[in-house]
């Protein structure tokens, strides 16, 4: 017997649970619980199948008690199991015209019965009902019903996100975003975000989801009434940032220059809600996705793509340029992030110094003793190390190397990181460049002592640093300073460093050298270039300049000084016998009779050269080279050399003559 709408509100009422979603607990219940409930459940079925196919109303009203009931989670698996969900799908798939309400009422029952219900939920996969309803959506009356009934369906159901998926539910869902009407849809924005979110994470869903899907979700975020909102902005932001983590919508927003777009909500993001979300509790959360557009952003940057569509001159790099020159820090971070990454060309690289001035801004953040954010700092010096490397550039970036500059970050122990960039910097600025040599080296004034110097604060920082990179760093700083003072003319370097008026040039020079050499102990961090073992092309490099120097008195004593560190010997003797020499063998090096210095023959015409890193099958041989130009010019030029570091520098020009004189089979 067919039952009334108030006899199926009074069933429901009397056999449900009567609890709220978080707190009922079916094992709690009794074990004949459920199977009761199903069996209540199939006179109302028999009600709603004939009340469908009677004019009256009634229908209406059954399906509005059931959807009531849907609600009490009792209710979910006997509405499955009885067949109760089914006939509802059926209406939803069906062709035939229904009413409004009765839609609205099948939906709110389909969409409670598969909460959190996988056993629902796999038979609207199974009868294929996902595309009937994702039809539905064609009814913007629906929709406000239709979202939250898919977003049950599809959370935590992978089955039921891949149909969807394949059914291109994100071009339904962009085409209502597009649609002038979207303020019918605003109080359920974030529903429509967190699908689009499940969508993505779908095989094939990048291909065939909506190429505006990231632009469309940009837009709005930016707009109102969502950049009002932190919640909105949030899902609708986080959620491109989702698609945007695929290569194809990188592509795509770069060649079809939506940049913009981005550049706006990624400001937003970092602006416009810290007081919000502080209020709210999801500064973490808001936090998060920041970290997220950055990693995004700098993506994009790092595109091969990206100079061909916004070139330096364009909105997005000029949006950069004056995030670089703002006060915000973390978009100050940011824009030295994404420069960076444009500055990878010297031509750019140029141009943003020379025509720019990007410089300016970083010097200033690391001059400015209150900024102590560790990413603040690193970015900084990040991209100014990028700016180094052309040549031409290095001379304009030479205020940075002012002591209350990267000098000063020299200092701070506590950011071994940012202590790192910043050696790493000042070397890049020193390579060839004699007037940033002439920065680092000239004697500051107001000191406690007139002759301490920046290099000073590199030598210190190599003893302090247990980093290993570090302490590189700073070493091969130290090379290039060497190398400069010998390959330039002295007075361009060591101006502070000249003796009394009335001398020659050349004697200036040689006793600027030799005062600036005795006033700086560089032969600890001269050394660990030859005898760390990680980096080959490294110590072939310090070969090369240590023969470089050594071809001068001052610099025969620096590079004598070296070999007497500890492994330096050994490194030596490696490099030019292929074998480190032993305790027995250097004590009778130093009994050998040293009077009639052993050179290398003039007929090999050696030279100090430089080793090619693309050549590394030629690195032995180089090195034994270089280190043969060294020991001999430090048997030539040093004064007071030691009889026993004498003795070893012979013994191995004499193998190391050998060895290059023989035939390359009996090497």
């Amino acid at each position: 017997m067919a039952m009334s709408p108030e006899e199926v509100i009074t069933l429901l009422q009397r056999e449900g649970s009567g609890l709220s979603p978080d707190t009922y607990d079916e094992t709690k219940e009794p074990e004949d619980a459920r199977p009761k409930r199903i069996q209540l459940l199939s006179s109302v079925l028999e009600t709603c199948q004939q009340a469908s196919k009677q004019p009256e109303p009634d229908l209406e009203a059954i399906a509005k008690a059931l959807g009531d009931g849907s609600r009490d989670v009792a209710w979910r698996i006997p509405y499955g199991e009885s067949g109760i969900l089914e006939f509802f799908l059926d209406i939803i798939a069906s062709s035939e015209q229904q009413k409004h309400g009765v839609k609205v009422h099948a939906l709110r029952t389909i969409g409670n019965s598969c909460a959190d219900t996988d056993e629902n939920r796999a038979r609207v996969v199974e009868g294929k009902y996902i595309i009937s309803i994702i039809n539905h959506l064609q009814d913007e009356n629906l929709v406000p019903y239709l979202i939250p009934v898919l977003y049950n369906v599809l959370v935590d159901y992978e089955p039921a996100q891949l149909l969807a998926s394949q059914s291109r539910l994100n071009s339904h869902l962009i085409s209502l975003l597009k649609s002038p009407s979207i303020s019918k849809f605003s109080a359920i924005i974030t529903y429509f975000c967190k699908i689009l979110a499940l969508l993505i994470t779908q095989d094939g869903e990048p291909a065939i989801a909506d190429p505006d899907t990231v632009e469309v979700l940009l837009k709005l975020s930016a707009s109102p009434p969502f950049n009002d909102d932190l919640e909105d902005f949030m899902a609708l932001v986080s959620t491109a940032a989702s698609y945007l983590a695929n290569e194809t919508f990188q592509e795509n927003l770069l060649k079809e220059q939506r940049m913009n777009t981005f550049m706006t909500a990624f400001e937003l993001a970092l602006t416009q809600f810290d007081g919000q979300a502080e209020e709210q509790g999801i500064d973490k959360e808001l936090s998060q996705l920041c970290v997220s557009l950055l990693t995004t952003l700098a993506d994009l940057t790092a595109a091969d793509a990206f100079p061909q569509y916004y070139p330096l001159d364009s909105s997005v790099p000029q949006k950069l340029l004056s995030w670089l020159k703002g006060t915000n820090p973390s978009l100050q971070s940011a824009a030295c992030l994404a420069l960076g990454n444009l500055s990878r060309s010297d031509e750019t690289s140029l141009a943003l110094v020379q025509t720019h001035q990007a410089h300016r801004p970083l010097i200033d953040v690391l001059s400015d003793a209150s900024v102590k954010d560790a990413q603040h700092l690193h970015s900084a010096l990040s991209f100014l190390k990028n700016l180094a490397i052309p040549a031409q550039n290095k001379p304009l970036l030479g205020n940075a190397l002012e002591p209350a500059s990267v000098p000063r970050i020299l200092t701070l122990d506590t950011l071994p990181q940012v202590q790192f960039s910043a050696v790493s910097l000042v070397r890049l600025l020193l390579v060839n460049c004699a007037l940033n040599v002439r920065r680092i080296c000239e004697p500051r004034s107001g000191e406690s002592s007139d002759q301490h110097t920046s290099l000073h604060d590199i030598l210190s920082v190599f003893d302090r640093s247990d980093t290993e990179p570090t302490k590189l760093e700073a070493a091969r700083s130290v090379a290039a300073i060497c190398r400069v003072l010998h390959t330039t003319p002295v007075l361009e370097a060591l101006p502070s460093w000249k003796a009394e008026e009335g001398n020659s040039t050349e004697a200036d020079e040689t006793q600027a050298r030799s005062l600036f050499y005795t006033t700086h102990d560089l032969s600890k961090a001269l050394a660990f270039l030859i005898t760390q073992e990680k980096w080959p092309i490294l110590r072939s490099e310090a070969w090369f300049v240590f023969a470089l120097i050594s071809r001068t008195k001052e610099g025969a004593k620096v590079a004598s000084g070296v070999l007497t560190v500890p492994g330096a010997t050994d490194a030596l003797s490696y490099a030019v016998t292929g074998k480190a020499a032993t305790n027995n063998e250097q004590k009778a090096l130093g009994e050998t009779e040293s009077d009639a210095p052993v050179v290398v023959p003039e007929g090999l015409g050696l030279q100090p050269q430089q080793v090619d890193p693309k050549q590394k099958a030629n690195m032995t041989k180089v090195d034994r080279e270089n280190c043969l130009v060294l020991c001999t010019e430090v048997i030539k030029n040093g004064e007071d050399i030691e009889s026993t570091q004498q003795g070893l520098l012979q013994d191995l020009i004499r193998q190391g003559t050998q060895l290059l004189t023989q035939p390359k089979t009996e090497e």
